[in-house]
């Protein structure tokens, strides 16, 4: 899941123990399909909740639910995967506090399947949290390498992205640090879709 509702799990539980964050870089492993290390500093990396794009019923997703989350958005295909990586990837790690729920929306506009509802469900958890306002967060980085997978990870693309995240209290003074995603796509015929987005580290 994203990383951004990791990060609001995180704040949650600050929250509610009364105490800071101690340590931004601890790593907590998590399912594959959310998975980041756990540096506070950029999007919230923590267990994920279920991302499924609605309740299945004896095993099977309803089909209204499946067919709302494969419709691609307007204007969301790109010609080549690499440049539908590099758009989403520039989306998913540029924000603030203020915009961070927005820019997740938009993602969900620009996807579809896993990575759609996984969008949909940063947005929702982030559209009214206080704490991230309040500790002023902003992440802002770049697309450093975009690859095919190879041996196990054959169908999927690598991306690695360079970040910074900023804010007060514990985000504050925090270094730049470099991010892995696995990331599969879907050709329609508007162009190449990203249909599943899992953050590494």
């Amino acid at each position: 899941m994203s990383r951004l509702l990791l990060l609001a799990a995180l704040m949650t539980a600050v929250v509610v123990s009364g105490c800071g964050l101690t340590d931004p870089y601890t790593t907590r492993h998590t399912s594959p399909a959310v998975t980041r290390a756990t540096s506070a500093t950029t999007r919230a990396r923590s267990p994920v909740i279920n991302a499924d794009p609605a309740p299945e019923h004896d095993g099977t997703i309803p089909t209204q639910a499946r067919n709302a989350a494969d419709r691609v958005g307007a204007g969301a295909g790109e010609p080549t995967p690499q440049a539908a990586i590099a758009r989403y990837a520039t989306l998913e790690i540029n924000w603030t506090a203020g915009t961070v729920a927005q820019r997740q929306q938009q993602l969900a506009g620009l996807s579809i399947g896993q990575a759609r509802a996984q969008a949909l469900q940063a947005a929702a958890s982030f559209r009214n949290d206080t704490t991230l306002k309040h500790s002023q967060v902003a992440n802002t980085g770049q697309v450093i390498a975009i690859a095919q997978g190879q041996g196990q990870q054959h169908g999927s693309w690598i991306v690695v992205t360079r970040e910074t995240t900023t804010g007060r209290g514990d985000y504050q003074g925090l270094p730049p640090t470099d991010h892995v995603t696995y990331t599969q796509l879907t050709h329609t015929p508007t162009g190449w879709v990203i249909s599943q987005w899992s953050p590494q580290s």
